[in-house]
């Protein structure tokens, strides 16, 4: 144009950047053609990642290169930023004006002057642009600054160069990015590289469920896996926003969500499987009504419960498992926390117009419902641990003991069961998590010890005696969990009950477990208590308590129908009320007896079923 028609266009006209701009165009209007999936003129290879991806960067680099050209020869002003907004420049052949500009995207018009590898253009004569920085680039530059000297020295006609060096003296309005004017019509076609994403996370999720290597560099010992999925998809959003940032990395956003609520089913899945308690009605003893006496807690040892089957759900955690399900939690934290620096990361990189829409809020819950049930599985698995002390309480007949001597052996092996296993969790999760541990076993704890007393037969009054020194040596266990600590001196590798740092547990636990415990503790005092003072002292200390909190009482101190007749009648029921209680009373530490005894039975099969189960899982490991 400069040699068939020289010094006939002004500059302010910007010719060359609209012919550039009708061609780039042009260029978009036959690329819909091409890639679009009906009609004539689609290309066959639409479908094919590498053939795309490789149309869409040759694209964008040569609006790049054309912004460079216009730029360096002709004096181009390119809007940028609020500029563009502000003048309501619109792009044609896009749906937003720099759906994949990278001046938008980057914020400055010289960041695009660049080439491939990050290195200035020059422009030959044929227009094909060189590194400025190779010897063919500086050659370039230095023939092109010849001509500039050379032309400085012509003399011409006075009164055209004077007319032409008015129209030139006019002020270049700055003109619309060509970035974006044919690239962004790849936007709508991207489906591919969308799924082949999605594929490579797929593949990296289907690894991760065999996969229990865990990195302990970072502050939590957390899974490999997952720390490989977050750098996957930090490259996938490089990856992506060097070609646009628009509905296309809109559409890998919603497969990011996709892939971390699956990895964390992944997570969930390393748990120990619960396993199901069903009650049924056997010899005229519907066991049903008894499911409800399991050691339960917020979500532990009793997962879920159908109050209208009786079905339980129990987890039974292997020995040295606890680890993993530690390990899930911690993951799920980390995985959390690192959700949300991606969501304010995708925010930042996309499109203005899309920036309302992101949100990972529900999958950062998601990865917290993991946590909480890995809390629920911890909680669990430890009152299964604690399970046969209990049942060495009720095998044992407390109407018949005489003697008090120092704590009972279900004590002892109580704090061998949970010293251990609490130790291996405090120093694996974060504190917080490790509290609200303790916070749901205390909970658990107490209530099972309380019905596990409940259904006794009879205890004597050394039995009471004996079983308020085990309820002390109980609390005082319980009341050390949240500061419990390894012993360093150890040679055995006993656990100690001493904190790291403090000895004194949090107040609201120590409230919460001495409340739990006043139950147990009101309860033997009062089957302690003389027949003669009962019903005064029951009224004195057991605030709010019913007549059959009172039977209860009188069953485990062994009174017969009559004498709780008239403790009854003492107490306000009436003639009638109190023999009909009565008489269910006398038979129902019969009925316990037997219930207890199908529950052990049902308890014992739920142990050899995960026993089971493990030895299944093992043997498929061992062939994959």
């Amino acid at each position: 144009l400069a040699e068939k028609f020289p010094n006939v266009f002004p500059t302010y006209w910007t010719l060359h950047y609209k012919l550039t701009r009708a061609f780039l165009s042009r260029t978009s209007d036959h690329l819909k053609i091409l890639l679009g999936s009906n009609g004539k003129g689609s290309d066959r290879d639409r479908e094919n990642v590498t053939v795309l991806l490789k149309a869409l960067q040759k694209t964008i680099l040569f609006e790049k290169e054309m912004t460079a050209w216009l730029t360096r020869d002709y004096g181009t002003v390119f809007m940028v930023g609020k500029e563009r907004k502000s003048r309501g420049a619109v792009a044609s052949g896009g749906e937003y004006e720099d759906r994949t500009s990278a001046v938008s995207n980057m914020g400055d018009i010289d960041e695009a002057l660049v080439g491939e590898d990050n290195s200035g253009l020059e422009f030959d004569e044929q227009g094909r642009a060189v590194a400025a920085s190779s010897a063919q680039g500086i050659r370039i530059k230095y023939e092109r600054k010849m001509k500039q000297d050379k032309g400085a020295t012509t003399t011409g006609d006075d009164s055209f160069a004077a007319a032409r060096d008015i129209m030139n003296e006019k002020e270049i309005k700055p003109v619309s990015p060509l970035l974006g004017v044919a690239s962004s019509v790849f936007d709508p076609y991207m489906g591919p590289y969308i799924k082949l994403e999605e594929q490579n996370m797929d593949e990296q999720l289907n690894e991760s469920r065999a996969d229990d290597a865990v990195d302990t560099r970072g502050e939590l010992p957390v899974f490999t896996s997952s720390t490989a999925l977050f750098v996957y998809i930090k490259n996938s959003i490089t990856r992506c926003t060097v070609l646009t940032q628009g509905k296309t990395f809109f559409a890998l956003y919603m497969a990011f969500k996709d892939t971390l609520r699956k990895y964390a089913s992944v997570l969930e899945d390393k748990f120990p499987q619960a396993l199901n308690i069903t009650g049924a009605a056997i010899g005229g003893i519907n066991i049903n009504v008894n499911v409800a006496s399991l050691p339960s807690s917020f979500g532990g040892r009793v997962d879920s419960r159908d109050s209208s089957s009786g079905v339980a759900r129990v987890v039974n955690i292997p020995p040295g498992e606890e680890v993993t399900v530690c390990h899930v939690i911690d993951t799920c934290e980390y995985c959390a926390d690192t959700v949300e620096a991606l969501e304010d990361l995708i925010r930042d990189k996309i499109h203005e117009k899309l920036k309302e829409k992101i949100d990972m809020s529900e999958e950062q819950e998601t990865f917290h419902d993991v946590t909480a049930k890995g809390i629920r599985v911890l909680v669990s698995g430890l009152e299964q641990r604690i399970e046969p002390a209990l049942k060495e309480i009720s095998k044992k007949d407390w109407g018949s003991l005489d003697v008090v001597g120092e704590e009972s052996a279900y004590v002892r092996s109580m704090h061998d069961a949970i010293a251990p296993f609490v130790e291996t969790v405090q120093g694996l999760i974060p504190s917080s998590y490790f509290r609200n541990f303790c916070d749901k076993f205390a909970a658990a704890f107490t209530s099972s010890y309380y019905n596990t007393l409940i259904r006794q037969k009879r205890i004597s009054e050394s039995g009471t005696q004996q079983l308020l020194l085990d309820v002390y040596n109980l609390k005082t266990l319980l009341l050390k969990l949240p500061v419990i600590e390894k012993s360093k001196s150890s040679t055995d590798g006993s656990v100690d009950l001493k904190s790291p740092g403090s000895t004194i547990p949090p107040a609201m636990y120590t409230k919460m477990v001495t409340k739990q415990f006043a139950k147990s503790e009101l309860l033997l005092k009062l089957v302690g208590t003389p027949p003669e003072l009962l019903i005064d002292v029951f009224k004195a200390q057991w605030s709010g308590g019913t007549a059959a909190n009172l039977q209860t009482v009188m069953n485990l101190k062994g009174m017969n129908r009559k004498e709780q007749t008239a403790m009854l009648e003492s107490f306000g029921l009436d003639s009638e009320t109190a023999q009909r209680g009565a008489a269910v009373g006398s038979t129902s530490s019969t009925v316990t007896e037997h219930v207890q005894i199908l529950q052990e039975k049902g308890n014992d099969v739920a142990a050899n079923l995960s026993q089971m189960r493990q030895k299944v899982d093992d043997f498929r490991k061992a062939f994959r």
